[in-house]
């Protein structure tokens, strides 16, 4: 899931649609830093039962142990 968010904050994507921002935690690099992320696919800020956060696609957040929020910042 790290590299996924990585890969988000590295691609440009031209074609974006959907953009949301949102706190990443990831308890070994990022600490609660805000994110841009921005998607073709609509997106959502998630937290997780161990505490990690950050942004991800809408079907992720029916994952056991994942909480989703739909606007900014809302995973605080």
């Amino acid at each position: 899931m790290r590299s996924y968010l990585l890969l988000l904050l590295l691609l440009p994507l031209c074609s974006a649609k959907h953009s949301i921002r949102c706190y990443g935690h990831d308890f070994l690099m990022v600490q609660n830093m805000e994110l841009q992320c921005t998607s073709a696919e609509q997106q959502a800020c998630y937290t997780t039962r161990t505490g990690e956060k950050g942004c991800t696609v809408l079907k992720m957040c029916s994952k056991p142990g994942w909480t989703c929020c739909n606007t900014d910042l809302c995973n605080n």
